[in-house]
Formats: C-alpha cells, sequence, structure tokens
C-alpha cells in the first residue's frame, strides 16, 4: 500500500540539512534483517537523533499495548517495523525517548487498525501510513562569518578551510546548529586586492587556493614557512596580495616535490575523473591568464573562443601547469570535504552562499557563452544603498537557451556545491523572476529594465499620449534651466562643447563614452563626468535592446527634468502606466518564469534552501517562495513592512533565516556599539 504524496507541509525537513545533519543518525549500518509478513513503513524526518519513532497496539507481537516497540532507522527519514502476526490488530504511533522507549508523545486520533492480512508465501508492506502528531516548531540558531576571518596561530595569514573546526566545535558547544559562510570559489584574476570581493569568482566551480592549509598539501614547515607565517599573521589586517602571492609559490614548490606521487593516487584519480567537465577548462583558463597577464579571454587571440581540440592541446604542451593546478584543487577539495564530515558528525549544518552573477572574465563565460546575455550586464534598482541603482557588471543569463538541455549548467553547479553544503543561500532570489539588466553603455543602474519583461509598444504609449517618435521621451533634450541645475558655470562650455541642436553629439552620447572622455578626478572633470552622467539619466522610457519598437519604463523617474516638465495631465497618466508596469503588470509573469527555473535548482539536490528577498519586491515572490517552500530572509535592519524602523521577529514568518544584519552591514558588535 503507497499512496502518492504532495509537496509536504513540512518539506524544508526533508533537506539533508536536517537528514543528515541536525537531525541525522551518523553512522547507523545496515537496516536490520527482520523475518515477519507484515511491514510498516513511515518518512518522517522531524524527530531529533535522542528520539525514535516506535508503535504501541494489540496482539502479542506489540505486547498488548504493554510494549513500545522502536522502528528502524537505519535509512533515516525512513522508519521501518517488520512483524509476523496471523491476526488482525490495532495500533498507534508514538515518539519515544531513544534509549528508554518512555513514550515523549502520541499520534492523535483513533487507532490504526490493520485488517486485511496477507496470503501464504505473500508479505505485506504499507508504506502508505502518515503519523498524525501536533505541530513541533524547531527552532535553531547559527553564526554567518567569511572564512578569511577565522584566524588561529596555525594560519598563514588569512582564514582558512581547517579554521572551520574550531567554529565547529564553539558552534557545538553553544548550542548553535548552523555556520553560514560567503563564497568560496576562486576569484584570482589579475593578482591583486581587487581579486578580493568574493562574488566575482573566476569559477562557479573551483575553490579558493586562499583557503588551504599549506602543510596539509605537502609545504615543508621549514625556517621560511614559519618566519613568513609569524610575519603575515601579526598583521593588522590581511593583505591579500602577499598571503596568496606566496601561498602559490609554496605550492609550487610543494608540487614539484609531491606532484606525481598524488598523481598516483586512487583518490586523486577519482577526484580528476568526477570532475574533468570544470576542472580542466579552470587549469587551462589559470595558465592562459597567468601566461597573457589578463583573465580576459576575449584577448587571448586564437584562445579567445573556446575550441576544445585547441585547448586539449593547449593542455597537452603546458602539462605541468595543468597538472599544478588539479593538484591545488584537489587538496581544497580534500581538506573541505574532511571540514564538512567533521560539521556532519557534531551535528552543524554548513550553509554555502549562491551568487547570482558570474563574472564575464570567468571560466564558466568562456566555456558557455551562449548561455549568458554578455551585452548586457546584471544590477539592481535605485534603493537605500544607492540613489543611481547598482550595476554589478555581470553578464545575464540566456534562460531560453539554458532551458534547451533542462539548466544542465544549473544542475552541475548546484551539485557541486552539495558536495560540501547542506543549506545555501541564494543570492538575490528576484533574479530567478527577473533581472535588472543594464545595457552595457551605461554605468548607472537608473538606465536598466527588468528582463524578462512585458514593455509598452510605441503604439500603446502613443495612445495614452507619450510618441517616442525621434527619441523623445528616451534620449535626454535639456532646456537652459536643466543644463543651469546640472552644470553651473559650466553649462556654456556643455553646450558648445558636448551638444548639437540641443541633442548631446555621438562622442558624449552614453555613459561608457562620457567616462573614458573624462577620466580625471580633477574638479573640472569630475562635475562634467558627473553632470553628463546625470543628463543621461534624465529620460522617462528606455527602448528595449532585443525589441525595437517597445518601451521600459525609467525607474525612480519622479526626480527627472523630463518628469517635471510634463504638464499635469500627461504627468497623471504616466504615473498610472508607471505604478501599472511596476507594481501590477508583470506579477504572473514574473511568477511563471521563476516557476520555470527554480524547481530545477530545488530538485537538483537535497540542500536546505534560503532565499534573500530584499529589495523592490513584486507579490509574486513571497506567493511562489511559501509554495515552493523556500525559507525567506528577514533581516532586522531592513523591515519589509513599510514604516518599521527595525523588524519585530515575533511577526516573521516561521520558515525563515533572521539576522540583524548581513554581510552588506555593519556586524552585531558593531551595531550594538
Amino acid at each position: 500500500r503507497d499512496r502518492w504524496q504532495e509537496m509536504p507541509s513540512d518539506t524544508p525537513f526533508y533537506s539533508s540539512a536536517f537528514t543528515r545533519g541536525i537531525f541525522g543518525r551518523g553512522k547507523t549500518g545496515s537496516p536490520k534483517k527482520a523475518t515477519g509478513n507484515i511491514t510498516l513503513r513511515v518518512v518522517l524526518p522531524t524527530l531529533r537523533p535522542d528520539e525514535t519513532l516506535a508503535v504501541a497496539g494489540s496482539g502479542r507481537e506489540l505486547g498488548d499495548w504493554k510494549r513500545i516497540v522502536p522502528m528502524d532507522d537505519s535509512r533515516f527519514p525512513e522508519w521501518e517495523l517488520t512483524l509476523h502476526t496471523a491476526h488482525r490488530f490495532e495500533y498507534k504511533f508514538l515518539i519515544a525517548d531513544r534509549k528508554t522507549l518512555t513514550p515523549i508523545l502520541w499520534e492523535e486520533g483513533a487507532n490504526r487498525t490493520w485488517g486485511e492480512l496477507p496470503g501464504a508465501g505473500e508479505h505485506a508492506l504499507d508504506a502508505a501510513a502518515s503519523p498524525r502528531f501536533p505541530k513541533r516548531r524547531w527552532r535553531g540558531a547559527g553564526t554567518a562569518i567569511p572564512v578569511f576571518s577565522l584566524r588561529t596561530e596555525e594560519d598563514f595569514g588569512v582564514g582558512e578551510f581547517y579554521d572551520l573546526k574550531r567554529l565547529i566545535d564553539w558552534a557545538a558547544a553553544t548550542g548553535q546548529r548552523v555556520i553560514q559562510v560567503q563564497p568560496i570559489n576562486d576569484t584570482t584574476m589579475t593578482g591583486t586586492w581587487e581579486d578580493s570581493y568574493p562574488y566575482n569568482a573566476n569559477s562557479t566551480f573551483a575553490l579558493h587556493p586562499q583557503f588551504i592549509r599549506l602543510p596539509a598539501a605537502g609545504v615543508v614547515e621549514d625556517d621560511e614557512y614559519r618566519t613568513l607565517r609569524s610575519e603575515l599573521n601579526a598583521l593588522p589586517e590581511i593583505d591579500y596580495e602577499r598571503v596568496n602571492g606566496h601561498k602559490l609559490r609554496l605550492l609550487r614548490r610543494a608540487f614539484e616535490r609531491h606532484g606525481a606521487r598524488t598523481a598516483a593516487r586512487r583518490d586523486y584519480k577519482a577526484f580528476i575523473a568526477a570532475n574533468r567537465h570544470w576542472l580542466i577548462p579552470y587549469a587551462a583558463f589559470c595558465t592562459l591568464r597567468d601566461e597573457t597577464g589578463t583573465p580576459d579571454f576575449t584577448r587571448w587571440g586564437g584562445f579567445a573562443r573556446y575550441d576544445r581540440k585547441a585547448v586539449d592541446a593547449y593542455c597537452r604542451s603546458h602539462s605541468r601547469d595543468i597538472a599544478f593546478h588539479c593538484y591545488v584543487q584537489y587538496h581544497l577539495h580534500t581538506q573541505l570535504s574532511e571540514v564538512c564530515a567533521y560539521a556532519r558528525d557534531h551535528g552543524i549544518v554548513l550553509k554555502g552562499d549562491l551568487p547570482i552573477g558570474i563574472s564575464r572574465t570567468s571560466v564558466d563565460a568562456w566555456l558557455y557563452p551562449h548561455l549568458f546575455h554578455m551585452d548586457s550586464q546584471a544590477g539592481a534598482p535605485p534603493d537605500a544603498f544607492s540613489a543611481v541603482g547598482q550595476n554589478w557588471g555581470f553578464p545575464t543569463y540566456n534562460w531560453e537557451r539554458m532551458a534547451r538541455d533542462g539548466y544542465a549548467w544549473w544542475r552541475a553547479r548546484m551539485a557541486k556545491m552539495a558536495e560540501y553544503f547542506d543549506a545555501f543561500r541564494i543570492d538575490h532570489i528576484l533574479g530567478f523572476f527577473r533581472i535588472w539588466e543594464i545595457p552595457t553603455h551605461a554605468v548607472h543602474g537608473l538606465l536598466g529594465y527588468f528582463n524578462p519583461a512585458l514593455p509598452y509598444s510605441a503604439d500603446e504609449l502613443r495612445g495614452m499620449g507619450f510618441d517616442t517618435q525621434g527619441g523623445r521621451y528616451t534620449t535626454p533634450a535639456p532646456d537652459e534651466h536643466t543644463l543651469g541645475e546640472l552644470f553651473g558655470d559650466l553649462a556654456g562650455e556643455v553646450r558648445a562643447t558636448c551638444m548639437k541642436e540641443g541633442r548631446l553629439l555621438p562622442a558624449y552620447a552614453t555613459q561608457r563614452k562620457v567616462a573614458a572622455r573624462f577620466p580625471g578626478d580633477d574638479e573640472h572633470q569630475t562635475r562634467l563626468r558627473e553632470g553628463l552622467m546625470a543628463l543621461l539619466d534624465d529620460v522617462l522610457f528606455i527602448e528595449d535592446p532585443r525589441r525595437k519598437g517597445y518601451f521600459h519604463p525609467r525607474i525612480a523617474p519622479h526626480s527627472t527634468h523630463a518628469y517635471r516638465r510634463l504638464d499635469g495631465e500627461r504627468r497623471a497618466t504616466f504615473d498610472r502606466l508607471y505604478t501599472d508596469f511596476f507594481y501590477h503588470r508583470h506579477n504572473r509573469f514574473w511568477q511563471e518564469s521563476a516557476l520555470r527555473k527554480l524547481p530545477v535548482l530545488l530538485s537538483a539536490t537535497e540542500m536546505l534552501t534560503c532565499g534573500e528577498d530584499l529589495g523592490m519586491i513584486p507579490d509574486s515572490v513571497p506567493e511562489t517562495m511559501h509554495e515552493l517552500q523556500i525559507l525567506s530572509l528577514e533581516i532586522q535592519r531592513m523591515p519589509k513592512t513599510p514604516g518599521e524602523l527595525f523588524a519585530d521577529p515575533a511577526h516573521y514568518p516561521y520558515f525563515s533565516v533572521c539576522t540583524t544584519s548581513t554581510h552588506d552591514m555593519n556586524p552585531l558588535r558593531a551595531w550594538w556599539e
């Protein structure tokens, strides 16, 4: 007997964060061999490790209600009990203390009845039962921290994966259950401090060499090593360039000494075989980056476009360099895997961070350019942090192309992440509904638009009184008052140098061109640059780059001169179309967009999912997250209720991760002080 189960109301508890971590049973061994003719099987993930699911009931096997019979949890969260009986019986499930079998909670409702008995030679399996226990609400505490900031005396100037073990010990001792880290992927591009931004990885699969414990990777602890370690650890802040420069130099030396012996190991060969699809292109990318002095593959000549045959030949001719990068990734994988096992053994869940974007100078962009819109940039609309919006510079996803192979790149990315984590945070979950896309010619996020979207056609806008022919409302057309406000005493220079017949000349027609024309930081150049940037922002509509003749209303237009020049009736019309566009027109459209993608991510692994749902949130976002049971992110300093200064945790939804602040804000101690 079985039954179809819709998504349970407690789906998060079926994730590996609970089944292997918080409620995990450790090494339980093989299922017990039991003879009988009736088996009860139940899936129930919400029991603590010191609890057991049990059965009490009538009949000799169950002791006529005088015995508590524990079920086997060798396949947790599956529970199983096999009985041998020739008589009908009544029974109930209950939760009992694992050691003493003292009842903790009996299921509600009438007794269950086993009526139909199996015939001779038959075995009856009942997998349809769902225990009727009242809901017990589990809550857990944890700490979010970047790995680089974990410091011990064994470090080499920066926090390393092995330092997580001490944090795990502390978390377990203080009753915490979760440790969240920032992205840990390799971000090495230029070898300078600019590489330290963790959300701009050169690979969504490779781990960052800075987190490696050198002696465990074959580096000899000689006088040079000890002197450098003491010097780097004594610095008041991390010297990103020196730390990583020395680490790679010492790893090269260790590789020359141990590389051949390591390559002969069975686990090394298994690692290479399992990760070849991303590892070899990554190693080639790193070698070409170092050889050419740039991660910008468009400047690699014959290797500007990834060609497998050419890259394979390159790898053969640079076999030592390729092998070195594989050697480093193998040791990083081994060390982090050891930490993950340590965390699970201590009942601690490691939670990773899934950045929404990929770098346009990354292995992923080099290998799969067809999966990304390389002619655009991802960012965010204006908010409390940035009046002109945010421009992250990442290419946006070509979701239509990704869908053709069932989102294989995403599934592979998630599978790699699940090797180390049992929970993860989706950075900017809004990006799976729609992304804020900015043309590559723009600098400010104000000139972005949502993708996907349902822009207005030129005919629709004309019918509402906005004729966009000739660039009206879509290109700046400043009057004398506007020029005076933006440039002051420089207005005449701008009019004479940068404009003709009331419009900007082609050489000043985009923000990238303006930035290139006025790169200096003296007062004169800065005023011209910032004024022209603001002038280029001064439009009411932005034409869709992929659908000519279709237009998006510009975000936050009410402070523009173009808006203030509208008469009262047209201003009211614009307000109506703006409100409809940003708050109503796309609700179901964006929900359908997300429901094509998010279930693929969720089903790719068993990790617990939390979505960073902050910013300009359409109504469809919380609806979809609730439907898919993705945990929301609740931040006291960014309340979701208008008018609140600090959010009240008493009003948070149960399925949520709540925190005082994020990695973009002051930590708790600084906030308190």
